[in-house]
């Protein structure tokens, strides 16, 4: 096997596991046997331990002497750390968006705005999950602020699973598109002052579930644990 092919081989075992913990089919706690994953992903075992020595680094998995590998916990301490980042940054891009975003660029986000799971289909929770990533990171790019957008993205997308947990302790799906809304009409209509306090709001009850949900816990349903997940 040649170099290039270990890489790619590593690269889609890596993106394979990514996906799973990110969605909380790989739960937080759960323990890791490279054999397992190889046969469960279809992948491997030498790609898989690739995988998860970069997933080491990315702070999703960590490493147990003697005892193998484990998906990272989800901790308050942490919860409020990124949820605290989030404050700093979205408020600011929301309301430069209703500053200075030309309005149809605005309109065109209207589809994501009013995106909306199923609550009993945890299939329906990630793309969910990408639209709202993509309304809040298109907004802070409406805005002109490039490197604004890339800061949330990447924060957005370290948040996933902490969202996506939050999403399986109850339905609350009118709930965030109500917010949306109301978000996105504020932006549209220039309201600055507005949109800055409705995206601070929204965070903090965005905070709330997660909160929540770690308190009342996860058990992933069959939908979430079912392998493998495809990219």
């Amino acid at each position: 096997m040649t170099h290039t092919t270990r890489g790619t081989a590593t690269d889609l075992a890596y993106e394979r596991l990514k996906r799973a913990i990110l969605t909380c089919a790989l739960a937080p706690g759960t323990e890791l046997r490279e054999a397992l994953l190889a046969e469960q992903f279809q992948l491997g075992r030498t790609p898989v331990r690739g995988a998860l020595g970069r997933l080491v680094q990315d702070g999703l998995v960590e490493v147990r002497p003697r005892k193998g590998y484990r998906v990272t916990d989800l901790k308050i301490t942490d919860v409020n750390e990124v949820f605290e980042l989030r404050l700093m940054l979205e408020p600011a891009a929301c309301e430069l968006a209703a500053a200075r975003a030309p309005r149809e660029t605005i309109r065109a986000l209207h589809d994501l705005a009013h995106a909306e799971y199923d609550h009993s289909d945890p299939g329906s929770y990630e793309q969910f999950l990408v639209d709202n990533r993509e309304f809040h990171v298109r907004l802070a790019d409406a805005a002109g602020n490039h490197r604004l957008a890339r800061s949330i993205r990447a924060l957005l997308e370290e948040m996933q699973r902490l969202f996506f947990l939050s999403l399986t302790v109850r339905d609350t799906s009118s709930e965030q598109m109500h917010e949306h809304h109301a978000l996105y009409d504020s932006i549209l209509s220039g309201d600055t002052a507005l949109a800055r306090k409705l995206s601070a709001d929204q965070i903090e009850q965005s905070r709330r579930r997660v909160i929540e949900a770690l308190i009342t816990g996860f058990t992933p349903s069959p939908s979430t644990s079912s392998a493998p997940l495809g990219l």
